[in-house]
């Protein structure tokens, strides 16, 4: 029997109807959407750790590297973003209001405001370059430009009272808190509220508990190995962390990449994205700008990991190619292999 033109298209409509009918009767929609909410209930935390974005004093650009960086950052997808200081290229007595201040409207634009617009939280910590101790002005002004852009951060704050020098926020269950390292005191109020928000029940709740400041303990950088370069009392900040129960410790300031670990403790120095990356001491391999990808589990928060990525070329650092140890004048780091 032959078959008309009508009678070939009303058979090919048939089909295609009969075809999806046919594949949702053997799909298993339910499981997979079960599925998609079991991965979403597992998902960890990623965070994104930058610092030492300034170029040379009282600059307004940015390296290639921190753009770079900053343009990548829809492709990272970050949970939250961690900059450990050093945003503006502050802490010259020659420097005017006018000059600080367009440097950090300059940070704005370049970094602050795209940020802002991925809808990224964005936690930090004020770096000597950003509102060093002996600068005034700068930490005046420095503290404008926060409070006016204290909404644009999306963090979620716990204690703001003393924002942007030191604060406390959370994410995913995961206790966050800054504190005042721009120089190499911490002062001893800090160390009292730090206490004080270790003691909530949100911290004491949180699956992890992370400091960051812009000075590290320890020095690993040839160039900052001296006094005024690091805490100036590390055995004391060291005591706290173990007695309080901090599980990292994030700085900036040597413009290197080493994770260490001492005591239980876990440090992230940070490398930079801006000028200067540095030489760890009595290595000889070349220096490069580098940011870390933070990953924390939902279950098992302690083993979280670190990826840390060549700024430049967008190349995975591997870890083992970093020496075991770093000898600094004020103590030595060792490296964390976890």
């Amino acid at each position: 029997m032959k078959m008309n033109s009508s009678n070939y298209l009303l058979v090919l409509l048939f089909f295609f109807i009969l075809n999806p009918l046919s594949a949702l009767e053997h799909h298993d929609f339910p499981n997979d959407l079960a599925k998609g909410k079991e991965r979403k209930r597992n998902k960890g935390l990623k965070i994104c750790v930058i610092s030492d974005l300034n170029s040379s004093y009282g600059s307004t650009n940015y390296a290639d590297e921190v753009k770079s960086v900053i343009g990548r950052l829809n492709e990272i997808k970050p949970d939250l973003i961690l900059c450990a200081g050093d945003m503006v290229a502050g802490q010259k007595s020659s420097l005017t209001e006018d000059n600080i201040s367009a440097m950090w409207n300059s940070f704005k634009n370049a970094v602050l405001n795209p940020i802002n617009e991925l809808k990224i939280p964005f936690g930090f910590t004020i770096g000597n370059h950003d509102a060093s101790p002996s600068y005034l002005l700068d930490r005046t002004l420095s503290q404008k430009f926060w409070l006016e852009n204290k909404i644009a951060t999306g963090l979620n704050f716990v204690d703001s009272s003393n924002y942007p020098f030191y604060y406390s926020y959370i994410k995913d269950d995961v206790f966050l808190m800054s504190w005042d390292a721009a120089g190499a005191k911490v002062n001893p109020e800090i160390y009292q509220w730090m206490e004080e928000q270790l003691s909530t029940k949100q911290a004491q709740k949180a699956k992890l508990r992370i400091l960051i400041g812009h000075l590290p303990l320890y020095a690993i950088v040839d160039s900052k190995n001296k006094v005024g370069e690091v805490n100036e009392d590390p055995e004391k900040a060291l005591k706290f962390f173990k007695k309080h129960g901090i599980d990292l410790y994030i700085s900036g300031h040597q413009h290197a990449f080493y994770p260490a670990i001492k005591e239980g403790i876990r440090f992230l120095n940070a490398g930079c994205i801006g000028d200067g990356p540095r030489k760890l001491i009595a290595n000889k391999t070349e220096a490069v700008k580098t940011y870390t990808i933070i990953k924390i589990p939902k279950r098992k928060a302690l083993n979280f990991t670190y990826n840390t990525y060549d700024a430049k070329h967008n190349l995975e650092i591997d870890v083992k190619s970093l020496p075991d140890s770093v000898a600094g004048f004020n103590g030595n780091s060792i490296k964390d292999i976890k």
